[in-house]
């Protein structure tokens, strides 16, 4: 009896072939998470009841946002993520919710929310996206106070935006990445 409790069992994984339905292929991608800032500060003050409402109707307005490529990837209370075919029309949807946001407020409590965009591969599936680049994309959005769009130097390389419409925030780094990450500003007012 002692024997069989103390007997490590095999766990064993199905492998699946790499050709055919299976294979996941890496498809560049940019990403762009929203985040409101303070949530669970604004919860408090408004109450659960009022709070709902508020992030009710501001994740109508960044699903409703016009883009020609976006999506909503997945939403969790008081965070989004999207994806876009290219990095200006993501920093268009990120000024147009950012503008939203505002425009929603309630006179008691400021509602702010912060973007980080970054630009790179990932794997798309059951209608969800994964890997290293969206978890960069969400530590940039982490990086972000209130009322900022951050972004990569990928995305920054990638936009056709003039250099004029980015700040240079320059190295930073990221929690779970060991290299520092060039991070760039940019404002909504250049859309």
């Amino acid at each position: 009896m002692l024997a069989d409790l103390l007997e490590t069992p095999t766990l064993t994984t199905q492998t699946l072939p790499a050709a055919g339905l299976w294979e996941l292929k890496p498809i560049a991608r940019a990403i762009l998470f929203i985040d409101v800032a303070g949530s669970l500060r604004i919860t408090r003050q408004l109450g659960d009841a009022r709070a709902y409402h508020l992030l009710k109707f501001l994740s109508d307005a960044i699903g409703r946002a016009k883009t020609n490529s976006g999506r909503v990837v997945r939403s969790l209370g008081d965070g989004f993520l999207l994806a876009f075919d290219s990095v200006d029309e993501a920093l268009a949807h990120a000024a147009t919710a950012q503008a939203e946001a505002i425009r929603l407020t309630p006179n008691d409590i400021p509602l702010k929310i912060r973007c980080g965009v970054h630009y790179g591969e990932v794997i798309e599936a059951d209608g969800d996206m994964f890997g290293v680049a969206v978890y960069l994309a969400s530590r940039v959005t982490g990086h972000a106070h209130g009322g900022e769009i951050l972004l990569t130097d990928a995305a920054q390389a990638t936009s056709q935006r003039p250099d004029s419409a980015f700040n240079d925030f320059g190295p930073t780094l990221l929690p779970g990445f060991e290299e520092p990450v060039h991070l760039y500003e940019f404002s909504r007012e250049q859309v």
